[in-house]
């Protein structure tokens, strides 16, 4: 677990991306990207970590990019319970597996944000900006 939101520019982040994947590899690489573009990162290995890590930070995170299939709680459930305790927050869904799939196994709703892994690095860049701004609209 990375409790305190890091920023590779040293200064203070100006949104902060709580990145849930039980692939540690997968998970450096998106929080990389994330603090390469300034944004701030904080990293769970699984659903339960990531409600855990929420309840901690002094403000909750601005956006969650969570792995779809993760052992335990996954990303659907930590969805769904993260929208019941902060409905404001946008959630990116990430995974292997074909989109259809996925969300006719019980998405939250079919019209979720999602990107197929793997995706590139701009791709993920575009998808956050994409949902920060209209987190920041509303």
């Amino acid at each position: 677990m990375t409790a305190a939101p890091s920023d590779s520019r040293g200064k203070e982040p100006r949104q902060l991306v709580l990145v849930v994947d039980d692939e540690e590899g997968l998970r450096r690489v998106v929080c990389r990207t994330l603090r390469e573009e300034g944004y701030g990162t904080v990293e769970a290995s699984h659903g339960a970590e990531a409600l855990e890590i929420m309840e901690t930070l002094p403000e909750p995170a601005d956006l969650v990019v969570t792995d779809v299939v993760m052992p335990g709680m996954d990303g659907r459930e930590l969805g769904r319970r993260l929208t019941q305790r902060w409905p404001a927050i946008p959630i990116l869904y990430i995974s292997a597996y074909d989109v259809n799939d996925i969300f006719r196994r019980g998405s939250p709703w079919d019209s979720a944000p999602f990107l197929q892994k793997p995706f590139p690095p701009d791709g993920l860049i575009t998808t956050v900006r994409g949902l920060l701004k209209t987190r920041s609209v509303s």
